[in-house]
């Protein structure tokens, strides 16, 4: 007869995997998602290539809104960056990604969480980052990806040569259905801080911030509303 350990660790496949089938029925009722070819893969990389057209390098966990109000945790997602499009991929890395069509926003889960949303940007409706939300502004960083071309002459002398994808990030101030870019030299940051500059500048130099990572602009937003 089966030990009480074995029954129970029965039990909680079943549970398991019925949570799973659950949510990847109700996400394809909602959303239409749409398998992809048992090829493709969300930490997608290429012999030859450094880095991966995908956000991150490596698949995050995430928490995914859909509409309608219904939140699904510990999702493993990544977003191409050059289609606007959210993956997700269930059941292991042996079933193929899928693509949502409908979400309201993913949050990663980790210890500062990343917020995402689909936002209108110069006419445009983009994948973006938000990095702060205060009554009616918003400041969103938008994520893209180039590949740069290898254009070194391997010789004998040389190691391997690569293409590589280079990571660009913009940032913009939202307010109602203006959008407008924002630059973080002296002047953009000026105009974030007003009479505070100084202030803040002794604040990037003190805690080594590098406002054109999203983390440290959201760290900068965040000083200057609670140190008033």
């Amino acid at each position: 007869m089966p030990s009480k350990i074995h029954k129970m660790l029965l039990c909680f496949a079943i549970v398991f995997g019925s949570f799973y089938w659950s949510m990847a029925q109700d996400l394809q009722n909602q959303n239409k998602i749409y398998s992809l070819p048992g090829s493709f893969r969300l930490n997608a990389k290429s012999d030859g290539v450094k880095g991966t057209p995908f956000l991150f390098e490596v698949t995050r966990l995430g928490k995914i809104s859909l509409p309608g109000g219904k939140v699904y945790e510990e999702i493993p997602f990544n977003i191409l960056l050059e289609k606007n499009e959210v993956y997700i991929q269930m059941g292991g890395e042996d079933n193929p990604p899928m693509v949502v069509k409908k979400w309201d926003w993913i949050e990663t889960l980790e210890d500062n969480p990343r917020t995402f949303k689909t936002e209108t940007v110069g006419g445009q409706a983009r994948v973006v980052e938000l990095i702060y939300e205060k009554d009616k502004v918003k400041i969103v960083a938008i994520h893209s990806k180039t590949l740069v071309k290898n254009e070194i002459v391997r010789d004998g002398y040389s190691g391997p040569q690569y293409d590589t994808y280079r990571h660009n990030v913009q940032f913009y101030k939202m307010e109602a259905v203006r959008s407008e870019e924002l630059k973080l030299n002296n002047a953009g940051l000026k105009s974030i801080a007003g009479n505070r500059f100084e202030e803040l500048k002794e604040y990037i130099k003190l805690e080594k911030l590098k406002p054109e990572e999203p983390q440290d602009l959201r760290r900068i937003f965040i000083f200057l509303e609670t140190a008033k």
